[in-house]
């Protein structure tokens, strides 16, 4: 048994490689080349799908710690699929909307349930304590292998922008295979009988009893603004004139700096803490994202995706390490992760519909400089109650430099 349990650290490497959508470097230009389609318009689609995946969030997480971690994402390879095949048929915004919410489907029933799924299956080996180690390296993987599809598969434009789309139906194909070929791992069964829908209000009890939620709400509003602003990435690059063919590559520069971080998520981790970590992110992120609103020079403006592209993912692992340190002992894994990613999906769209209305009316410059001081208001008042809560012990839990 234990042979076929360890054999799942491959196959959620793989399954890791499978989930990335190899044509989302050119799904902003692609946005535009639907008739109507507007800054605005793709700004309303961003909302959607993160008002989808808002109210998925927390429900997919419940779901999957219910039905069992393996079953939910298979479902999120399913819907996946579907959102794929949407988008190849898309001649409509109706339709790029449907893609949207789908695909919001889809990373709802898999965020939080993979972690929650290896962090099973990695206590059942006994290897528990090394998780951001392995993880880090599979997600290093799954970063690295994709960025050769993404690097080429916007040179087909030029044949048809429908052709992206076609590869990504087949990764997700097999993908879905991957995730039925998935070992489940044992679980108590008390454990899985206590997940009731009579007993949610006991989720939340637990996110406060572990101080769960106020790492959740730091991770989900950095994530959120810095999602919600590479939403225009494409778009912008299309304004400022930088040919479509040349999107793969740029964005797969900063996945391949996404990797190389992932890869050693566990040496990072050990020498940082919580607080190092977090203030890494406010200082580092304002930074970038500033720059957007100071100048237009192509070369900064792609050089600012790249870099918050590198960090963002690469940094992920010790994100979510650290909030898995607090709740490693609690049952609901699975839906505290997707408290994380809930509250990210909701300010996506909050940031993206914002963006596309200031866009339309001001300049992409501007709009990027008033983001980026709402980005600093909204970010600092939580770093000092963490950091005031962290000085006496709310988060004595997680993993701290020796």
């Amino acid at each position: 048994m234990e042979g076929n349990l360890s054999g799942n650290i491959w196959k959620y490497t793989l399954l890791l490689i499978t989930n990335k959508r190899v044509f989302v470097a050119i799904l902003g230009a692609y946005y535009l080349t639907i008739p109507d389609v507007t800054p605005q318009i793709i700004g309303l689609i961003l909302l959607t799908s993160s008002l989808s995946s808002f109210i998925l969030e927390i429900p997919s997480g419940y779901i999957s710690d219910k039905i069992g971690h393996k079953k939910a994402l298979v479902i999120a390879k399913v819907f996946a699929i579907v959102a794929t095949l949407l988008l190849l048929s898309a001649d409509s915004i109706p339709l790029l909307i449907m893609a949207a919410i789908f695909s919001s489907a889809s990373f709802a029933f898999l965020s939080g349930t993979g972690s929650a799924f290896m962090h099973e299956t990695l206590l059942a080996l006994g290897r528990d304590h090394e998780y951001t180690k392995i993880i880090g390296k599979a997600s290093a993987i799954g970063f690295a292998v994709p960025v050769v599809f993404m690097v080429l598969v916007p040179f087909l434009v030029d044949i048809s922008y429908k052709l992206p789309f076609l590869v990504s139906l087949i990764f997700d194909v097999v993908g879905l295979l991957v995730a039925i070929s998935l070992v489940t791992p044992p679980v108590k069964q008390h454990l899985i009988e206590e997940i009731g829908p009579t007993n949610f209000k006991e989720v939340m009890q637990e996110g406060y009893r572990f101080n769960y939620f106020s790492l959740a709400l730091f991770s989900g509003v950095v994530g959120g603004f810095v999602f919600g602003i590479h939403g225009f990435r494409g778009p912008y690059q299309v304004f400022l004139e930088i040919p479509v063919i040349w999107f793969g590559v740029l964005f797969g520069i900063g996945r391949i700096g996404a990797s190389i971080l992932l890869a050693y998520s566990g040496q990072i981790k050990s020498y940082t803490n919580l607080l190092s970590f977090y203030r890494f992110q406010i200082i580092t992120y304002t930074f970038l994202i500033i720059l957007l609103g100071l100048t237009a020079n192509w070369i900064v403006v792609v050089a600012v995706f790249i870099i918050t592209n590198a960090l963002k993912w690469g940094l992920s692992t010790i994100d979510e390490g650290y909030r898995l340190d607090l709740i490693k002992t609690s049952k609901f894994k699975a839906t505290l992760l997707s408290v994380q990613s809930q509250i990210e999906s909701g300010l996506i769209g909050v940031v993206g519909v914002s963006l596309g209305f200031m866009i339309e009316r001001l300049s992409y410059q501007t709009s990027f400089l008033y983001i980026t001081i709402i980005y600093v208001i909204v970010i600092i008042p939580m770093y000092f109650y963490i950091a005031r809560r962290y000085k006496v012990g709310a988060y004595k839990n997680t993993t701290e430099v020796k």
